[in-house]
């Protein structure tokens, strides 16, 4: 006589065993925190005029290196990202110190994203000032609080 094992148990504790080894697997994954790669989180600020919402990230400053800044501009009057316009940061020691450099942002490719390299030739404390001009818009957004190393 030939007798039926019942294998439903059997599969549904070998399946159950199966998925826990391959969730707990993924939580001792190998890789390495930011901190341990040598990245560093990247700051972010939102500032607003009476005109546009400026949000924007950008890299811990080093004196002497490259920061990129990327930076989302809104137009309040309508909540659109604002396009083809000239986005320039002028950056000045703090408490309107001495000029320590100006670039332009390069549209980004989304519209209402642009990116500029900002590069502080010194440890301290400055002001950056951001000047958004289209045909639409002529904002001047004077930030102070950054820090290079």
């Amino acid at each position: 006589m030939i007798r039926k094992i019942q294998s439903a148990p059997i599969w549904t504790a070998a399946m159950t065993l199966l998925i826990c080894a391959c969730a707990l697997g993924g939580c001792s994954s190998g890789a390495k925190s930011q901190a341990e790669a040598g990245e560093t989180e990247a700051i972010a600020r939102t500032e607003f005029t009476g005109r546009v919402e400026n949000f924007f990230e950008y890299e811990p400053l080093r004196a002497g290196k490259p920061s990129q800044f990327r930076i989302h501009i809104t137009d309040l009057s309508d909540g659109s990202p604002v396009e083809k316009a000239e986005v320039k940061l002028t950056i000045r020691a703090k408490g309107g110190g001495a000029s320590a450099g100006e670039t332009t942002a390069k549209v980004g490719k989304v519209t209402g994203i642009y990116v500029a390299e900002v590069n502080i030739p010194k440890a301290g404390d400055y002001d950056i000032e951001f000047h958004v001009k289209n045909e639409k818009l002529d904002e001047r957004m004077p930030l102070t609080d950054f820090k290079a190393q």
